[in-house]
């Protein structure tokens, strides 16, 4: 009989056998049905869930507030809900200006800044902020309520075409007030920008212009000597808490702000003043700036705000100056966010804030955007290798150092005694007090003078809805005492 051997695979193929049938095996086993992939796993969203709501203080920071929500959310997975009423201190997140901050803090609105944010070790590098919001326009009550989002910036602006010193026309941008005047004189017309439209701006020029006519800039103390209350002195006298707006300087400032009004442009703002050519020299902000557009702009010179020749003692008397005297004047600008106290998801609005101010990605990219008018509140962003962020707002290579440059010394990070926009609580009527005498004077032939002493009377009587010992105190804490 036949004998009959029974088939045998190949080694090999039988090794490739077994390894398929022992991977068919575990691709069948419990919980191995999943496929492999290559595809990273998505972030963790930490706040997935939380519904946060954030207000303004001013309707054009909605599309700022929309920008940041939109970035924050997609990372974080919460959601942020932007409200159409304007912010009452009870949102969760408020995007507010750094003067509000007192008002909200003394009625107990607002929650305090976690200290984990100081840390050196901590992603947003506390210690790169500057001092001026660090150490005042962040704080009240040697407490720190809010995180800065955008800082200010303003600067003086030319058309470079027209300083030439030819046919009357100026050979240099001005370096101060006077000068200013002077410049619009010579280049005729409607060469200035119009009076401001809101309170704010209006009295950050005027408040700019008056403090370096109030005092010499200090750089150093001389001999050991320390910073007193009355080194701060400016809108009103800490010891007594009365005004000072009819000391000389504002009067000054009063009187050169009458004779600009006839050689203001008719614009409707500052931007549309420039674009048309109708403006050739004149204090823009950063946002001014931006919409003034990269076409315009190529044509623009940038230099530091103007100063004085001269200062003006108690006395009235000047005191003329061998040297430019540039005191900056800060906090007038810009925008804080704040958290309130009543928040029921306070991590989850603190990391918004946090994200919104991160050196390394936001707070550079809010400066590079126009849109903001977004002044530098961090050294960073001011550093050689943020430059190329300041190129977006179209001016030529060499303007663009004179902006950073120029916003560098409004800092007045060399200047001990700068000066701070009025922060106490009951800042918002003062500033429409003198706002409003400030437009009568413009468009009547009152004497500056006793313009200035009728604000400084109406101011007296605001302040006095106080007593004047809570008033002091006050304002001894907007300036950081």
């Amino acid at each position: 009989m036949q004998q009959i051997y029974p088939f045998r695979l190949p080694k090999s193929t039988r090794v490739l056998r077994r390894a398929l049938i022992l991977a068919a095996a575990l691709l069948a086993a419990p919980g191995c049905s999943e496929r492999p992939t290559t595809i990273d796993p998505p972030p963790p969203r930490p706040h997935a869930g939380v519904v946060l709501t954030l207000a303004v203080a001013e309707p054009g920071d909605r599309d700022l507030a929309r920008q940041l929500a939109r970035s924050w959310a997609a990372r974080s997975g919460a959601e942020i809900k932007i409200l159409v009423d304007s912010y009452d201190g009870t949102a969760d997140i408020g995007l507010i200006p750094p003067a509000d901050v007192p008002r909200w803090a003394v009625a107990g609105r607002l929650a305090e800044v976690p200290t984990a944010f100081k840390d050196p070790a901590s992603v947003y590098r506390w210690d790169d902020v500057l001092p001026i919001h660090t150490v005042r326009l962040t704080n009240w009550d040697n407490r720190t309520y809010a995180l800065p989002v955008v800082g200010e910036g303003m600067v003086l602006v030319y058309r470079t075409d027209l300083f030439d010193g030819k046919e009357g026309r100026p050979a240099q941008p001005p370096t101060t007030w006077d000068e200013l005047l002077d410049a619009a004189k010579a280049l005729g017309g409607s060469s200035l920008p119009p009076v401001p439209a809101g309170a704010d701006r209006l009295l950050a020029e005027f408040f700019a212009a008056a403090a370096c006519f109030d005092r010499p800039a200090v750089g150093r103390l001389q001999g050991g000597g320390m910073i007193t209350k009355e080194f701060f002195a400016f809108q009103f006298d800490p010891a007594t808490g009365d005004p000072r707006l009819n000391a000389p300087a504002f009067a000054h400032v009063a009187r050169l702000f009458q004779q600009m009004q006839p050689l203001r442009s008719r614009q409707p703002d500052a931007a549309a003043a420039f674009r048309s050519g109708e403006a050739k020299v004149g204090i823009l902000t950063l946002a001014d700036l931006g919409r003034v557009g990269p076409d315009m702009a190529n044509s623009l010179g940038i230099a530091p705000l103007p100063g004085s020749r001269l200062t003006f003692d108690a006395k009235g008397e000047s005191n003329p100056l061998d040297a430019v005297n540039r005191v900056p004047y800060l906090g007038w600008g810009g925008r804080v966010g704040v958290v309130s106290a009543n928040s029921q998801a306070r991590d989850a609005a603190w990391d918004f804030l946090t994200d919104a101010g991160l050196p390394d990605r936001t707070a550079l990219d809010l400066v590079a955007d126009p849109r903001w008018g977004a002044g530098p509140y961090r050294t960073s962003q001011l550093d050689a290798r943020a430059r190329a962020r300041w190129y977006a707002y179209g001016l030529s290579s060499a303007e663009t150092e004179r902006l950073t440059t120029a916003l560098r010394d409004n800092l007045g990070l060399s200047i001990q005694n700068y000066r701070i926009r009025l922060r106490t609580p009951d800042h918002a009527d003062l500033d429409r007090a003198l706002d409003a005498a400030l437009r009568a004077m413009l468009t009547t032939n009152q004497d500056p003078t006793a313009v200035m002493a009728k604000a400084n009377a109406d101011w007296r009587a605001l302040i006095d809805r106080q007593p004047r010992d809570t008033w002091i105190n006050w304002g001894k804490k907007s300036l950081g005492f």
